[in-house]
């Protein structure tokens, strides 16, 4: 009859666990080895209706089965663009399966070229995807209305498109559908409007192991690669698409071209196309060298990504440079600052600011971040290991200690123990925390763990966020206890909004 409840005594075991935290260093990162902390974690899934957390704007436009809305988060004013799939319109397997073949594997992309999915909706009537919203329109819509262009404005866009196929491939995923419908453009430089871009659609796109060949055919048939037709390809088919989006990017014309599909693949199979009529008699040979290498119908000759990047053609076009260039010296020496004083406190925390920088990639702070990444990353695989932050801090800080900080500060930063830092790892390190931390803003990143909008973060919320991220599987339950009485600072065993809101300022008293 004296026995404590069950909300009783789980209150009690978590006011033990957080006495006992509070007595332990308050710089420890408690179980900063048992959770992994992915783009899967970051990227939620909601059984609610969209409208109640986003207003329609503007319509965009439509395809098949889905349309496409500008739409503005309620609490932050954040403009996005909202894909909704109608589960009404007679959607075949095939297609469903796409639909949540793109959310995984965007989900689990974390590339400064690739479009951001920020979360997704499932309920009875509809999917809809929450993604960025890229105001410049397609590529393909550039090269009607501006192009043929230049060596150095084609170089500016190949390396990107190449970086992002480099991290695709090395994540083992082929896109197959390689396209400038396919490429988004986000902004543009101030210095030379050339455009800053991302790749989208991962509908047909696949996971591979190394060796193994592709039998489906799939892609578009000016884009497509000659052992795609032939149905035994491997990611190499992806830089096929390259080199003809590079020949169109010069030309304004494709390589492969007939007056209907059939014709266009009949050309394609040849592999024959012309680099003697202009502008490819006034282009550099170094470009039509990087063409050739592209275009070459064995797959097995045919470079892949990295080398692609490495190609001279680049170096001279100083692409890499101009596009991460950061203008502003005390910039670069406050993104520095913060990656050297980066410390975690809690899951929460983390977590809380992993959501943001992925919530906010147009932030200036996360932009200029993303640029002293790209600097760093010296093989442009989208992720860097400890040599390559060595190498890449060299020659920016000069200090006595410079080996030993940076394995201090790879300790910090490497989040999700995968053995390497990636892109958002990275820039949530090395921005100014500050910029997060007005009301709203909190706001907004309370309401990822306030799954039902109850004004308090509980046990079961905490669980359903973290358990499958939980490394030790033995301990889930102590951990996830845990994860919580780091924040709840009255053993209460809930996470109020003012207790969220003390954690995530703590991040600026430790500068």
């Amino acid at each position: 009859m004296g026995g404590k409840s069950s909300k009783s005594k789980k209150n009690d075991d978590l006011k033990a666990i957080g006495e006992k935290a509070n007595k332990e260093d308050p710089n420890t990162f408690h179980y900063s080895n048992t959770i992994n902390l992915t783009n899967e974690v970051i990227v939620a899934e909601s059984k609610a209706d969209p409208s109640a957390d986003y207003k329609k704007l503007n319509f965009l436009g439509e395809g098949s089965f889905a349309s496409v809305y500008k739409v503005q988060n309620r609490i932050t004013d954040s403009i996005r663009a909202m894909k909704v799939i109608n589960k009404s319109a007679n959607i075949s397997a095939e297609a469903d399966k796409e639909i949540f073949n793109e959310i995984n594997i965007l989900r689990t992309l974390d590339h400064p070229n690739i479009l951001k999915i920020f979360e997704f909706y499932s309920n009875k009537e509809s999917y809809s995807i929450i993604t960025e919203l890229c105001s410049g329109g397609e590529l393909f819509q550039e090269i009607i209305d501006r192009g043929p262009f230049n060596e150095n404005y084609s170089a500016y866009v190949m390396f990107q498109i190449f970086s992002a196929i480099n991290y695709c491939h090395n994540m083992k995923i082929v896109h197959r559908d390689l396209k400038p419908e396919n490429i988004l453009i986000v902004d543009r430089e101030k210095s030379n409007n050339f455009p800053r871009v991302k790749i989208c659609d991962f509908g047909t796109s696949k996971m591979f192991e190394k060796g193994a060949v592709q039998r489906k055919l799939v892609g578009s048939s000016y884009y497509i690669a000659p052992e795609v037709l032939n149905k035994n390809y491997d990611e190499k088919c992806d830089l096929w698409s390259c080199g003809v989006i590079l020949y169109i990017l010069l030309s304004g014309r494709p390589p492969f071209a007939g007056d209907n599909d059939k014709e266009i693949m009949s050309k394609v199979a040849t592999g024959k196309y012309d680099l003697t009529e202009s502008p490819f008699n006034k282009v550099s040979s170094s470009c039509l060298d990087l063409i050739q290498k592209l275009l070459i119908m064995d797959p097995k000759k045919r470079i892949n990504a990295q080398e692609a990047l490495a190609h001279p053609w680049f170096k001279e076009n100083r692409s890499k440079e101009l596009f991460n260039k950061i203008k502003d010296e005390s910039t670069l020496t406050k993104l520095l600052n913060n990656l050297k004083a980066y410390r975690r406190d809690s899951i929460i925390q983390e977590t809380a600011l992993a959501y943001l920088v992925h919530n906010f990639p147009q932030m200036k702070d996360v932009v200029n971040a993303c640029k002293l990444f790209n600097q760093i990353d010296n093989n442009g695989d989208g992720k860097v290991n400890q040599q390559e932050l060595l190498k890449g801090l060299k020659a920016k800080i000069k200090s006595d200690t410079l080996e030993q900080d940076v394995a201090e500060i790879y300790k910090n930063i490497d989040m999700d123990n995968n053995g390497y830092i990636e892109y958002e790892e990275f820039v949530r390190a090395a921005v100014s925390k500050e910029r997060f931390l007005n009301e709203n803003v909190l706001r907004f990143a309370f309401r990822y763990f306030d799954k039902d909008g109850s004004g308090e973060i509980t046990f079961e919320e905490i669980e359903k966020i973290f358990k499958d991220s939980v490394s030790d599987k033995s301990n889930v339950h102590d951990a996830l206890k845990k994860i919580i009485a780091e924040v709840d600072s009255n053993g209460d065993g809930i996470i109020s909004f003012k207790e969220f809101s003390d954690i995530m300022k703590k991040m600026l008293k430790k500068k």
